[in-house]
């Protein structure tokens, strides 16, 4: 079923109550383009970071506490629970959506269906305010910076914790030269130090920027979740780099996607 169908048949109707008290307390941490990125806290408490979009009649909301994600939209009725319809482009799956106390229906998602967000179009749902789509440009960057926002509590990291600037080590590729591309293709791949000193491990976002995975100590490795066109650099302590930008081979096998790191 197309999400224009299951508008159509009208399934999902919204039911008369009152609207549920707001308690959480929402702290803006970056503004990219059209998306607004949140710190959501109650009682004091951090509870989530947001990356929110609007299509000038419903804000959309993706959530995550650093270990879990959910999307979601405003929800003021009384229910509980409320079926609904959601999907990328034309397909729709049908689905029970949360409400939460602050008044919003969410829905969890797997990590799967989060990278779909970085590859598609448009996204919609289909609640008590009929079908709704959201363009999803610019959603990579919004993403990445409320997993950075989640990571953090929802506290802006201090200079001196950001990750080093790319071109200012050794071997460094220039500033802006790399950076990651949508791609619906999934790989994984392997990285290896073989230095005798540990070394950090960087992806490159879809702005350009690097954002630290791991630290590798000597002769340890680490299976990373990625995607073909997303690069990858290593670097030692000092910031040097890695004379090599290791790019996923989705064609490949293991041993095109297994990424040997060796400082002298």
């Amino acid at each position: 079923m197309t999400i224009r169908q299951s508008f159509a048949v009208g399934i999902v109707l919204a039911a008369l109550g009152s609207p549920l008290s707001a308690s959480a307390d929402e702290t803006a941490f970056e503004q990219l383009g059209r998306w607004s990125v949140a710190a959501v806290s109650n009682g004091g408490k951090f509870a989530y970071c947001s990356a929110d979009v609007d299509n000038g009649k419903v804000q959309l909301r993706l959530a995550t506490n650093g270990d879990t994600w959910r999307v979601g939209v405003p929800y003021y009725e009384s229910k509980k629970k409320i079926a609904g319809y959601y999907g990328f482009g034309d397909a729709a799956e049908q689905a029970d959506f949360k409400v939460s106390e602050e008044g919003w229906a969410f829905l969890a998602i797997d990590s799967d269906q989060l990278n779909a967000f970085l590859s598609n179009p448009s996204f919609s749902i289909n609640l008590d305010r009929g079908l709704q789509s959201w363009k999803l440009s610019g959603a990579g960057a919004a993403i990445e910076k409320a997993s950075a926002c989640a990571r953090s509590k929802g506290q802006k990291q201090a200079a001196a914790a950001v990750s080093p600037t790319p071109g200012t080590g050794r071997d460094c590729p220039p500033p802006g030269k790399y950076r990651s591309q949508n791609s619906a293709r999934p790989v994984t791949v392997t990285f290896f130090n073989g230095s005798k000193r540990p070394v950090e491990i960087y992806w490159i976002g879809f702005d350009g920027q690097w954002k630290k995975y791991h630290t590798l100590g000597p002769d340890k490795n680490v299976n990373q979740k990625t995607f073909a066109t997303h690069p990858w650099v290593a670097t030692d302590a000092r910031g040097n780099c890695f004379r090599e930008v290791f790019m996923p081979d989705p064609d490949g096998g293991p041993e095109n996607n297994n990424f040997q790191v060796w400082f002298d």
